[in-house]
């Protein structure tokens, strides 16, 4: 008799972040859920993938099937893949759930609304430490994912031009340097940071006829930027809890470089 491979299904989970600019806060989407198992508890917007879609495509379908809205920037960020972190009952069978975790970006004004699947959503602010007397104990594993989340956000600042993605189509490098300062919670020498931004290629461009919705002011009209790519670069500026985040990041990778030195090669009889 063939034994069966074991059972299991595929998940998706947004942590969408926002900068409150009222507050100067980095927040996170949570909603509590309405269904079992863990109901009445908070969580990530999330949920099963189709057989017939990407996880890209779930992720981006759930987070508006539990919201209302949509983020205007989604990236993968890993996988969970616990035993023991979501198990699930189909017909006579235990199933376990493995989930991709995925940042989202939002900028709009929309507030989300309530599904059946939820009671009561809210947007929490994500300190860069101390993050779990910010936020309820969440379902599942969801407390490990928003970690990571948050910190790849704050690591992802360092190497690429993940920044103009919390600010709207025509920005100031003023205010690309307030997404800096809220999300890491520091204060930046404005000179210092303005000449290393603009040496970055291919990230904006200044816009010489900006909307003529950006004109009407009095004064020296500000000079105004578009983003062009968001490219990977060398680390442009060092965050000052960089290391600690770096290390963080790197720790998968290393159980992951563990894992595999010492597999050994092996021959697999395929029977036809």
């Amino acid at each position: 008799m063939t034994e069966r491979y074991p059972l299991s299904l595929n998940a998706v989970n947004v942590v969408c972040f926002k900068i409150d600019w009222d507050e100067r806060a980095l927040k996170v989407l949570l909603i509590k859920r309405n269904i079992t198992p863990q109901k009445n508890k908070w969580s990530l917007p999330g949920g099963f993938v189709n057989v017939d879609e990407t996880v890209e495509d779930a992720a981006l379908r759930k987070f508006v099937e539990e919201t209302g809205i949509a983020p205007s920037y989604l990236s993968q960020v890993r996988t969970y893949s616990d035993s023991k972190r979501d198990i699930r009952e189909v017909g006579k069978d235990k199933v376990r759930v493995v989930t991709t975790s995925f940042i989202g970006v939002y900028t709009f004004d929309k507030d989300p609304v309530l599904t059946e699947d939820s009671s009561d959503y809210e947007w929490f602010k994500i300190p860069r430490k101390y993050i779990q007397r910010s936020v309820p104990p969440l379902a599942f594993d969801h407390d490990q994912i928003l970690l990571d989340a948050s910190n790849r956000v704050r690591r992802n600042l360092e190497f690429s031009g993940l920044a103009t993605r919390f600010l709207p189509d025509y920005f100031t490098l003023g205010q690309i340097q307030d997404v800096y300062e809220t999300i890491w919670e520091v204060e930046l020498d404005p000179a210092n940071f303005r000449d290393k931004l603009t040496n970055v290629d291919g990230w904006i461009r200044e816009v010489k006829n900006p909307p003529e919705d950006l004109k009407g002011r009095r004064g020296k009209p500000p000079t105004w930027y578009k983003e062009h790519d968001i490219p990977q670069f060398e680390r442009m500026i060092a965050n000052p809890d960089g290391a600690i985040i770096r290390e963080k990041e790197s720790e998968y990778q290393k159980n992951l470089d563990d894992m595999t030195s010492e597999i050994p090669i092996i021959n697999i009889a395929i029977e036809e």
